[in-house]
């Protein structure tokens, strides 16, 4: 065994928690949701390591029931349904495709662990993204069982408007990262874990 992976398995073993906070972008929004789901399905398994938050930029979600703005921002920019719908027919096996599937809808009933279970959940979401309503749907679905899921929104933006370099320096991007930092700070601090950068 690699004498860098062996260090950090006995740093690992020897914490009392590893605190772990999740953040994807686009469709790794999608990949932090599903991980965050089964690190909850796996519960003391992964001790001492610890899903404590997860923020999700953004997220790719998609479902066959359209949202009001997936209607009406159906056809707004380089991001549109139609290349969404594609890139989910690549990514999803052929006899598995469909716009409600777990990894695309988070709002599939009986998708995993109960919504109680899992942790808080920071979503930014931009006005002009057509994903926008299902994500802030799902925030409000993780809300009704007392989850900690704000969502925050930044008006005149659009999908990946925080992360797409040539967006960087506007004011939503460094509002946004602002933003994050100041809420993953609180999950970051809270006594009894260890955090590794």
């Amino acid at each position: 065994m690699p004498k860098k992976v062996s260090g950090l398995i006995n740093h690992i073993k020897s914490a009392r928690k590893l605190g772990c906070v999740l953040l994807g972008v686009s469709c790794g929004g999608n990949m932090a949701d599903y991980v965050a789901r089964k690190a909850v399905e796996l519960g003391s398994i992964l001790d001492p390591v610890k899903v404590v938050a997860q923020v999700l930029m953004y997220p790719f979600f998609i479902g066959s029931v359209p949202t009001h703005s997936e209607i009406k921002l159906a056809n707004s920019y380089f991001y549109d349904k139609a290349m969404c719908i594609l890139a989910w027919k690549l990514f999803l096996p052929e006899e598995e495709f469909s716009l409600d599937h777990p990894a695309a809808n988070p709002l599939v009933p009986d998708r995993g662990p109960p919504l109680k279970l899992m942790p808080p959940t920071l979503t930014v979401v931009a006005e002009h993204d057509w994903m926008r309503d299902r994500a802030i749907a799902y925030s409000e679905e993780l809300r009704k069982v007392n989850v900690d899921a704000p969502v925050y929104e930044y008006k005149d933006a659009v999908h990946e408007f925080a992360t797409l370099d040539m967006l960087l320096k506007t004011p939503q991007a460094q509002a946004c990262a602002e933003d994050v930092s100041i809420w993953v700070k609180k999950y970051i601090s809270l006594r009894g874990h260890e955090f590794s950068y």
